[in-house]
């Protein structure tokens, strides 16, 4: 009796592990950035309702710069995410040696063709999955970068 109990506990134990040892958990990371095809490093400052802290980044030629990361399992566009998190987007650098600065808001844009707050906004998406191993199987992260481009084409300069 002792020793068939002692098996069915093997058993179990033997069944559990290797259960557990094909379980997989997932989970989905979000983020916008701004891409830079510009010539030049450009400032990407982004500002918030009720609030005097400007967030900046900046961002080389031909790099993309992530300025917002979330785990949210509520994410729906990018459009729609920008919107939630701040009021404008602020973008300053060079084009042809003259300076620019392009303004980006719910509601507006200056100086430059498309807004990336409009439901029509082109983002790219670059899917990144990372296998991470835990205890008994392994963790899939997949981060999700939604990347809007700033390019040269776009851009309105005052002079």
């Amino acid at each position: 009796m002792n020793k068939t109990f002692n098996k069915l506990i093997l058993i179990a134990t033997i069944f559990s592990v290797g259960f557990l040892t094909f379980c997989n958990d997932q989970y989905e990371n979000h983020s916008l950035a701004i891409r830079n095809n510009t010539l030049d490093e450009i400032q990407v400052d982004r500002h918030y309702s009720g609030s005097i802290q400007v967030r900046t980044i900046m961002i080389a030629p031909g790099e993309y710069g992530k300025f917002y990361e979330t785990s949210s399992e509520l994410w729906i566009t990018p459009s729609i995410e920008l919107e939630k998190i701040c009021d404008s987007l602020v973008i300053t650098g060079l084009k042809n040696d003259i300076p620019f600065r392009i303004m980006f808001s719910s509601n507006s844009t200056k100086d430059y063709c498309s807004s990336p707050y409009t439901s029509d906004a082109t983002w790219i998406t670059e899917i990144i999955v990372k296998e991470e191993p835990k205890f008994l199987g392994k963790t899939l992260e997949h981060y999700y970068i939604h990347i809007f481009d700033i390019n040269p084409s776009c851009i309105s300069t005052n002079k």
